[in-house]
């Protein structure tokens, strides 16, 4: 494999070569700013004589399974690294040259916060779920510097404790950064660009501007296993210039718990190619809600699988948001794009009850299966 260097890579090099403490990367979609910063560590790493401590954290451990960590593979092996001899699975910890590298997530482990020490820290998406006294603890026990990187949708505690009161260099980055960036990935990026809507996302997710988007629509969602024991359905979602989208739901009415597997999330499928995938998880007494706008895909799909559209009179978007936000949702570690959009899924309007639109596909998915399970009894879920 061949090595890609973007300028948001270079960027963080010459910020940790000034020896600033905090370097800070404010992104938009696409920019590499998690790829470059993992490339960076590598090189750091290999090149330490006397071998170096590195600490990356997010909230979560399967966030970063199906995130960095993946990503941190693909570099090494851009590098002509042999990954299995260097990584450690069970410690999600990589043996780099005299350097370790060690993975983990902030759930359930604050205890690491207060007791590891280390050269350098790379907390990842920062503004999801890490608090400021826990960064506060991590970075306290850094004696190098201190990488960061988020999505720049609203303000959170980097704006009102660290850069007005620690010196810190603010690097913001773009699509325009990635000289390597997919096409596919490109343009779905450009395709919302001047879109009656999508301001807020391209200021956000375009531009890598802060924006005005108001917090997550679905807080109330962690990592968990899915109860086998609830009777379960699926949500589909078709994708128009966006991935086709199946996942799996579960209903504890009385607990009030959806639990979600994400099972399909995948772009430019014809009618034949999602029949096929569907056929790796649905049979024919599975029941499939679907996105009610595409009659004829499930008039097609309707002849091998028990597939219905939603019935999308009974309640508007925002009001069955509002709804399924009493519910808390547990959602397997396998389902990494459901994650994303759980935390990337945003009010737009939150007074009018509008949400960004996008981020959506699995959530609405979800959305019709759920509506289905509460509504008309299409799965029992009442325990």
């Amino acid at each position: 494999m061949e090595v890609n260097l973007s300028n948001t890579f270079f960027k963080n090099l010459d910020a940790y070569r000034r020896g600033v403490h905090f370097i800070i990367n404010q992104g938009g979609q696409g920019s590499s700013k998690t790829y470059s910063i993992l490339q960076l560590l590598y090189m750091l790493a290999k090149q330490s004589l006397t071998g170096l401590r590195i600490t990356v954290a997010s909230y979560a451990l399967p966030h970063l399974k199906a995130g960095a960590m993946a990503d941190f593979d693909k570099i090494l092996l851009s590098f002509g690294e042999n990954v299995a001899r260097i990584k450690h699975i069970s410690e999600s910890t990589y043996y780099v040259g005299h350097s370790q590298i060690i993975f983990y997530g902030i759930e359930g482990n604050t205890a690491k916060a207060h007791s590891v020490r280390r050269d350098i820290l790379y907390v990842n998406e920062a503004n999801l779920k890490v608090g400021w006294d826990v960064f506060d603890q991590l970075s306290s026990r850094t004696s190098g510097a201190v990488f960061l990187d988020f999505n720049p949708t609203q303000e959170f505690w980097l704006h009102d404790k660290l850069m007005p009161n620690f010196p810190h260099e603010l690097i913001i980055s773009t699509y325009l950064d990635n000289p390597w960036l997919p096409p596919q990935e490109l343009n779905n990026i450009l395709s919302k660009r001047g879109k009656v809507g999508f301001d807020n996302w391209w200021k956000v997710y375009g531009l890598g501007q802060l924006g005005k988007l108001e917090g997550c629509i679905f807080p109330n969602w962690h990592f968990g296993a899915f109860d086998t024991s609830l009777p379960a359905g699926y949500g589909l979602d078709f994708g128009f210039n966006a991935p086709d989208a199946l996942v799996k739901i579960a209903v504890h009415e009385k607990a009030k718990r959806i639990y979600w597997d994400e099972r399909i999330y995948k772009e430019g499928n014809s009618a034949s190619e999602l029949e096929q995938l569907l056929a790796l998880h649905c049979t024919r007494n599975d029941r499939i809600i679907a996105d009610c706008a595409d009659a004829r895909m499930i008039k097609t799909l309707g002849r091998r699988f028990n597939i219905k559209p939603t019935n999308k009179a009974k309640w508007t978007v925002p009001e069955a948001l509002k709804m399924m936000q009493d519910y808390e949702f547990i959602v397997t570690e396998t389902s990494p794009n459901l994650a994303k959009e759980l935390n990337n899924y945003i009010w737009s309007d939150k007074k009018a009850g509008i949400p960004i639109d996008a981020f959506n596909h699995l959530i609405d998915a979800g959305r019709y299966k759920w509506q289905d399970a509460v509504t008309s009894g299409g799965t029992q879920t009442w325990h």
